[in-house]
């Protein structure tokens, strides 16, 4: 004989999207299934004690039953929870051995649960260097897949000449590259919201993988051109999912320092791919560059297997309802957010068209997708400006080492990890404004680009006016460093705000920022170099400096109105006051 069917306390779920109870529930319900009457206890106010299906005991007072908001037995509520007996000792023991509780049945009879406050299969409960490794590997996979980039460039012009293609159809290598980088997070981003982070992680690295045997034994240039947008769809997954595995480990208040890590890998690891691949096409040529990283990207497809687990909420729940059908012979019992998902449309009409959506009609989004293009669109730029004021000729300092021309590059990194190392201040800044108003606010996290974005014209104002030949080589080394640094801030502040804002769909939302970044970045190196051709690196540098002083403003409009604009934005509004 089946087990009685158990009826539950249901509690809202509010925003609690890993599947823990608000510590003050907004509502609770009582289940649908009759009690039987108990003796009356001494106390004038309470009337009778009912009785519910597992035999707990319910006070009745004369404005009806006292119902408990939780069946969590660690959800601190100040009021005594309801005491389970005479149950199923099978479904209790494979509760308590995962980590979950029973929180309510919906219309068709199915149970939901959800995981306990310590739980340590969710990644909010892990150790600190767990969750910061974990950050730090995702954001790892995000400089190789820049290092994959800026391998290309570096040596495409022994690509032009082995297929005898002019200079503008190898540099569409890089543009098509881009373009998939652009649009591969619109589709891997809802994709690792619907079946989880690792199982994304390992299929697109091995197809990103896979595809550099192809451009290593390359027979003409259309099949490097193929393979090199595949490669970029499929590597975008760093790019779509790291905000995601972010949100997944930290939530919001805290996890401002690892999307400072994030950052750092988005802001170094085009310059460190420039510098480190500048040497080695210099020493052992392009193609035996896409070998050895051949060899790196599969053994890393190795590393994402045993190193990188899955952090996706709903993925860890699903296993978790999974084993308890499994140990209690239950079929009705699921995970929240579950029973959608099985639902096939789900993924087609909800989770794929979700990034578009976000884009097209969030103002945080597409605010901050406008802003990070624009940020991008200079450093696309300006990249231009390493070889023609160092190398040979161009009326440069003349050197005649491509590798170490390459390493100027550098001087943005050494501005990304001034920015970096700067993040205490922002977090600073971060808590004490939370905290005057009560919850964690997404406009406080641009606190720092109020100044630091100054640094972006700068930078580009001192890298112009001192990059004569005359001029000591450190000197626009230090105005590129600057606006490294300001470059950091004000992109850390786009990350954080839609991580905050979005919380459970960030990854999506980023979809949408990074989509807009690199359409910007595969056109604009299609006519970066005419630009200093025809103006001179002098004023190219300082025509770039006067369009970032469009930036200017911008923190400044989200910081003190950004609350405005996300009061607009029908995903993120209920969020944090509202």
């Amino acid at each position: 004989m089946s087990p009685p069917s158990p009826s539950l306390t249901a509690v809202e779920d509010g925003n609690t999207h890993h599947g823990l109870a608000d510590l003050e529930p907004k509502s609770s319900i009582t289940g649908g299934v009759p009690r039987t009457k108990s003796p009356i206890p001494d106390d004038p106010n309470i009337s009778s004690i009912e009785r519910g299906p597992f035999n707990e005991k319910l006070p009745v007072t004369t404005t009806g039953p006292v119902v408990e908001p939780s069946l969590d037995p660690e959800a601190k509520t100040g009021k005594s929870h309801i005491q389970l007996e005479h149950t199923n000792p099978d479904l209790f023991h494979a509760l308590e051995k995962e980590h979950v509780y029973l929180t309510h049945q919906d219309e068709e009879g199915n149970y939901l649960v959800r995981s306990t406050r310590s739980d340590a299969q969710n990644p909010r409960n892990w150790p600190n260097w767990k969750r910061y490794g974990v950050v730090a590997l995702a954001s790892w996979l995000n400089i190789l897949v820049c290092l994959c980039a800026s391998g290309y460039s570096t040596g495409v012009s022994e690509i032009e000449d082995k297929f005898g293609v002019s200079s503008e159809v190898g540099t569409l290598g890089l543009s098509l590259y881009l373009l998939g980088f652009a649009t591969g997070p619109m589709t891997v981003a809802p994709l690792s919201e619907f079946f989880g982070r690792k199982i994304v992680y390992l299929v697109s690295w091995a197809v990103f993988t896979i595809f550099q045997i192809p451009l290593a034994i390359p027979p003409n240039i259309a099949t490097v051109l193929v393979c090199r947008y595949i490669q970029g769809f499929a590597g975008s997954a760093p790019l779509a999912n790291t905000g995601g595995v972010v949100h997944d480990c930290f939530g919001i208040a805290e996890g401002g320092f690892a999307v400072g890590i994030y950052t750092l890998s988005s802001v170094i690891g085009p310059p460190v791919g420039n510098a480190v691949c500048g040497f080695f096409t210099q020493n052992v040529g392009e193609f035996n560059l896409f070998w050895f990283f051949l060899g790196l990207f599969g053994f890393h497809w190795f590393v994402i297997l045993l190193l990188l687990p899955e952090t996706r909420d709903t993925i860890i729940m699903t296993r978790k309802a999974n084993a308890l059908r499994k140990a209690t012979g239950l079929e009705n019992i699921y995970a929240e957010h579950e029973l959608d998902k099985k639902k096939p449309s789900y993924l087609w009409k909800t989770a794929m068209v979700r990034p578009f959506v976000f884009l097209m009609t969030e103002p945080i989004t597409y605010l901050s997708a406008g802003i990070n293009g624009f940020a991008y669109g200079m450093i696309f730029l300006s990249n231009e400006a390493f070889p023609l004021v160092f190398g040979e000729g161009n009326d440069g300092h003349n050197w005649s080492h491509s590798g170490v021309v390459n390493l100027t590059f550098l001087a943005y990194v050494v501005g990304g990890f001034l920015g970096f190392f700067s993040q205490p201040l922002q977090e600073h800044a971060y808590h004490r404004i939370s905290a005057r108003l009560g919850y964690p606010s997404p406009e406080a996290r641009w606190w720092s680009s109020l100044w630091a974005t100054f640094f972006l014209p700068i930078g580009l104002f001192i890298a112009a006016w001192t990059s004569y030949s005359y001029i000591p080589f450190i000197a626009p080394l230090i105005g590129f460093a600057c606006f490294g640094f300001g470059f950091y801030h004000i992109i850390g502040a786009i990350l954080n705000g839609i991580v905050d804002s979005y919380g459970h769909y960030a990854a999506s939302a980023l979809g949408g920022v990074v989509f807009v970044r690199n359409i910007i970045g595969a056109a604009f190196p299609l006519f970066a170099s005419q630009m200093f051709k025809k103006l001179g690196n002098q004023w190219a540098l300082c025509l770039l400096a006067f369009l970032s002083c469009f930036l200017l403003p911008i923190p400044f409009l989200l910081y003190y109105k950004g609350k405005t604009i996300r009061a607009k934005s029908p995903y993120c509004a209920t969020h944090f006051g509202h």
